[in-house]
């Protein structure tokens, strides 16, 4: 299997999202690979997975067999209900957070799928890094036990705040669910090596932090570097991407002010975004093989076949895994915080499961 350490890189996408990678790291259990994980860097449904896998194993990242024996039907459980429907109840009895809808979503991380402690007391040797978009600077903001913030407000070390918080605030798409406010004035902040010079603390008393999608929906940053032809971040030996996020394809404009309008021109711009880093991040793992792309809506057929593996391997694929419309069929599930129903569920989760083993097995001498 791998050798060295892994950073993993996960997509946004909502439940779509969450599910999937679950798959991915079902596979990476079972292949007794959660000990070598070192890096995780999440955006939006992906914050959800990861915050749930420390959630349900008290707090500290598991070994593969703890996650497969304990940590994952945990999980399952717990999606049994919907984090939406219960959210939409919340706010309907508490109508003052209309504009803090983050803040319901992170109350009923904690009531149903039953998220709990502060991300200060995240244990294991695994470091996680949730990734928002900071509405006053345009910057990447950045969670993690260490610390929080970006570049340019400066950060807070050893933040004491409550894990469903940042994991809501990571899944704040705007105009849907609109932006996490965290109150600077609780924080002690510190200048960044880049801002040192001319730096000031916040000069706002509250920071508006979005979906981390809007600045990169990958969180390359935590375990990539895009400089020089790429680069792993330090400490990284192997990079792998999960990526559950779909093409925006064709979309009839609707008349007058519309929000659907409004989510259209982001999305345009989240695509492109996306698309130059996938092929900065691609050419990388092509040239070097320190890596692997796991991407929703790819068969099994389709992975062998670019990959050019045997025919006897691509027959064995094609045989056991999921058929071309069933992978369509999971990367079409839309992108909310619905619950799938059992069917759509188990599609997601084995198809994260395929997907990574799949490519895995087609690239494996080469990377891809």
């Amino acid at each position: 299997m791998m050798q060295g350490n892994i950073g993993i890189a996960l997509s946004g996408g909502g439940i779509r999202a969450m599910v999937f990678h679950l798959g991915l790291f079902h596979w990476l259990a079972e292949n007794g690979l959660f000990e070598q994980i070192r890096r995780i860097s999440s955006v939006s449904g992906a914050s959800l997975c990861v915050g749930m896998i420390y959630a349900h194993n008290n707090l500290k990242w598991p070994a593969s067999e703890e996650f497969l024996a304990t940590t994952m039907p945990s999980i399952k459980n717990a999606l049994q209900h919907d984090l939406q429907s219960a959210a939409l109840t919340r706010l309907i009895a508490s109508p003052r957070y209309w504009n803090k809808k983050p803040n319901i979503i992170a109350k009923t991380l904690e009531s149903r799928w039953g998220v709990h402690g502060s991300l200060s007391q995240l244990a294991g040797n695994a470091i996680w890094y949730v990734n928002c978009t900071t509405y006053e600077t345009g910057k990447r903001f950045r969670f993690s036990k260490e610390s929080m913030g970006d570049y340019a407000i400066g950060y807070v070390e050893n933040p004491d705040i409550p894990l469903s918080e940042v994991m809501a605030a990571s899944a704040g798409f705007p105009i849907l669910i609109g932006p996490y406010s965290l109150k600077t004035g609780n924080y002690n902040w510190t200048p960044s090596w880049y801002s040192k010079a001319d730096w000031h603390p916040p000069d706002t008393p509250q920071l508006h932090l979005w979906d981390g999608g809007v600045y990169d929906n990958f969180g390359l940053e935590s375990v990539y570097k895009m400089d020089d032809g790429g680069s792993l971040s330090d400490g990284v030996d192997f990079l792998i991407i999960s990526s559950a996020s779909v093409s925006i394809g064709q979309l009839t404009r609707k008349k007058g002010m519309s929000a659907r309008n409004l989510v259209r021109i982001l999305e345009i711009s989240m695509d492109q975004v996306a698309a130059l880093r996938s092929r900065n991040v691609m050419d990388f793992i092509k040239r070097t093989g320190k890596g692997m792309y796991v991407k929703i809506g790819n068969s099994a057929e389709k992975i062998a076949l670019e990959s050019n593996c045997s025919n006897e391997l691509t027959a064995q694929l094609v045989n056991q895994c999921l058929s071309t419309e069933q992978a369509i069929q999971a990367m079409s599930f839309p992108t909310t915080l619905k619950k799938p129903n059992e069917s759509d569920c188990q599609i997601l989760l084995r198809h994260g499961y395929e997907v990574a083993d799949c490519t895995y097995r087609c690239y494996k001498k080469t990377g891809g």
